[in-house]
């Protein structure tokens, strides 16, 4: 337990080095991203000791338990480095959704990791313990989209916001179809269907349909121009247009994936490794063009909002 306590230390200690090299979002989203990545990791261990997926080798019960510490240590890292970046540029603090999106996130963390160190009995808390991990997960992905478009749009964009949140609750529906894929039990391949369905419908209508809109309304006729009269006009000529032609066949693929996954039979899915291998290839392969999508999406946002501001 004692190194545990000295591993967090070093991670809160590593963010705080972040904080010095990057004075701004940019090093609040990169640590931001490791919560992402933390916080899947905590989730697939937790659901494999509810046997809700496959268990991988190893103790799962320590390593979920040592995962849940080192998501905590960077949230409260995470939580107090925002603050200081709101000190240090004169913001009010805690007034923004971003903001308290994060408080609760951190009392949510709090709760989970406390009491799972001090209860000796932990039957009673398992349900509360379950019910709040995955509530952390869902908030954490919104407040990490929120505050990814709020850092390069200043928030003033309510249709970025919605396709920025749509993208990430994305993410976690590809990670949990991933999961399913690579660890399967008998009712892997429902849960399967319903995230490729949440995937499909988000892709759609957050992704295609409000950005597509934001493209024809705003970007089109108000930051294109700017960005080809700036000094990097290859934001829009290269990036712009790489992510034009993924945005076109996204949600294709997600749907091929739905469908896929509502016409193939459980006993198939269980004993056929080269169909498993297939949807696992589909899946990954619409979770990095959906990170894909979502870093050549911040730089345009980014270039456009600096360029309108000179």
């Amino acid at each position: 337990m004692k190194w545990d306590i000295y591993i967090g230390a070093v991670l809160v200690l590593a963010i705080g080095i972040v904080a010095l090299v990057y004075g701004n979002w940019i090093g609040h989203a990169l640590i931001g991203i490791t919560d992402l990545v933390l916080m899947i990791y905590v989730l697939a261990t937790g659901a494999m000791l509810r046997g809700r997926i496959k268990k991988a080798s190893g103790n799962i019960f320590d390593l979920h338990k040592r995962g849940g510490i080192y998501l905590g240590a960077f949230i409260l890292g995470l939580f107090i480095y925002g603050l200081w970046l709101r000190l240090q540029h004169g913001e009010p603090i805690l007034l923004s959704i971003h903001g308290k999106l994060g408080l609760i996130i951190v009392v949510i963390a709090l709760l989970q990791v406390i009491p799972s160190l001090l209860l000796k009995n932990r039957a009673k808390y398992r349900r509360i313990h379950r019910i709040l991990g995955y509530s952390l997960g869902l908030i954490l992905i919104i407040d990490a989209t929120w505050g990814l478009y709020e850092g390069v749009t200043s928030g003033t964009k309510s249709l970025v916001l919605l396709h920025s949140i749509s993208g990430g609750l994305v993410v976690l529906t590809l990670a949990w179809i991933i999961l399913e894929i690579l660890y399967p039990t008998e009712k892997s391949l429902q849960r399967a269907r319903v995230a490729s369905y949440a995937s499909a419908f988000l892709l759609t209508a957050g992704c295609w349909i409000a950005g597509g809109y934001n493209y024809l309304k705003d970007y089109g006729s108000q930051v294109k121009p700017v960005i080809l009269a700036g000094p990097t006009p290859w934001v829009h000529e290269i990036i712009m247009e790489m992510k034009e032609h993924i945005f076109v066949f996204l949600p294709i693929i997600a749907f091929a994936l739905s469908l896929t996954m509502y016409k193939l039979d459980r006993d198939a899915f269980l004993a056929d490794v080269k169909s498993r291998r297939a949807l696992l290839l589909i899946a990954s392969l619409a979770l990095f063009l959906v990170l894909l999508m979502f870093i050549m999406g911040a730089v345009i946002s980014n270039t456009g909002n600096i360029e309108m501001e000179t």
